[in-house]
């Protein structure tokens, strides 16, 4: 319980005498009559307000575990720092060695895609934001493509069914004696003609 530089502190010391000899706690822990003071060299454990126990080393084994600590901390940060520096080294070597294959280059974008996000994660300090918006750009105008196909397709599509329809009509109106009927065959080529208009303006959009 003694110290080599600092008063000794032993049972039946009151708090303020602790915090004395010792300073303020680095920590403090109350439950029911015990309180527990913590310093960096070790602990000292009162009951109703006087100490009952202490586990302390000396002031000079202090000093050596904070600088052993120390120590330890600056080894292990400029670890980190190796660590990282080769992980970025590693990162851009990968990322040029890919950019120069022109296998890799030639797959579809969705693949490149998925092996940049992939490389992000792995390699989070090297910037591959290009490639990833290139690629991104690259499938978003496939789609477009493939919408637009879509749509083309299904305007020709249309545009043959009422182009069928029209020869049918014209079959109907010439086979009907009733005016009625004739009347109904009229607004529907109206109706037709209306939309077939609007599909050819769409189509000459489409294929610009």
């Amino acid at each position: 319980m003694g110290s080599d530089t600092s008063p000794v502190v032993v049972k039946g010391d009151t708090c303020q005498q602790v915090v004395e000899k010792l300073g303020e706690p680095k920590g403090q822990v109350r439950g029911g009559r015990r309180t527990t003071y913590y310093y960096d060299r070790g602990t000292v454990d009162f009951l109703t307000g006087r100490v009952d126990r202490a586990f302390l080393i000396t002031a000079g084994e202090a000093t050596a575990k904070k600088e052993q600590q120390a120590k330890e901390e600056t080894a292990a940060r400029r670890q980190a720092e190796a660590d990282h520096a080769r992980m970025i080294a590693a990162g851009k070597a990968q990322r040029e060695e890919k950019l120069a294959d022109k296998a890799f280059a030639a797959k579809p974008p969705s693949e490149r895609l998925a092996y940049w996000s992939d490389f992000q994660k792995e390699y989070p300090d090297t910037d591959v934001s290009v490639q990833i918006v290139e690629a991104t750009q690259l499938i978003e105008a496939g789609r477009k493509d493939q919408d637009r196909v879509a749509e083309l397709l299904d305007m020709n599509k249309r545009a043959a069914e009422i182009e069928a329809r029209f020869k049918q009509l014209d079959a109907d109106y010439a086979a009907s004696l009733a005016n009625w009927k004739r009347t109904e065959i009229d607004d529907e080529r109206s109706k037709l003609t209306s939309e077939l208009a609007g599909i050819k303006s769409r189509l000459a959009e489409l294929l610009k």
